[in-house]
């Protein structure tokens, strides 16, 4: 099973219309790489608790401050409408699993409501890609 690249302007939609994510990123300032494999790479460029931008195009060269990445088969699981055990979530994924939630930890902790609600947006946008 490999997963379904996301679709990124609705990605953005998301992000900007959700109350629980723009509550929970309030002040953040960071810049998010995210790496689905070898399926997809974008980054999500946050300043001030706002997007930004979410670039398509993202390099070895780029900086981040947070990035997660796994597997295509780490990302579907993360991304199904019902999730298997341990991939409700990036942290259990992670502990469990071998995904991977790099970067500064500091900023990672003080923020991770709002990188968990990304996960959950993330999936919301995969799950509405699904053809029928």
């Amino acid at each position: 099973m490999t997963a379904v690249p996301l679709d990124l302007d609705a990605l953005e939609r998301e992000l900007g219309s959700d109350p629980e994510f723009v509550l929970h990123s309030r002040y953040l300032t960071a810049s998010i790489r995210v790496v689905i494999g070898e399926a997809q790479s974008f980054r999500i460029v946050i300043r001030d608790g706002a997007i930004a931008e979410i670039d398509p195009v993202v390099t070895p060269f780029d900086s981040y401050d947070i990035q997660l990445a796994g597997s295509e088969e780490q990302w579907s699981a993360l991304l199904a409408a019902t999730p298997p055990p341990f991939y409700q979530d990036f942290y259990p994924a992670m502990l469990h699993h071998g995904f991977r939630i790099e970067g500064d930890m500091e900023t990672i902790m003080a923020y991770y409501p709002a990188i968990r609600r990304l996960g959950d947006l993330f999936r919301s946008v995969a799950v509405s890609e699904v053809p029928a």
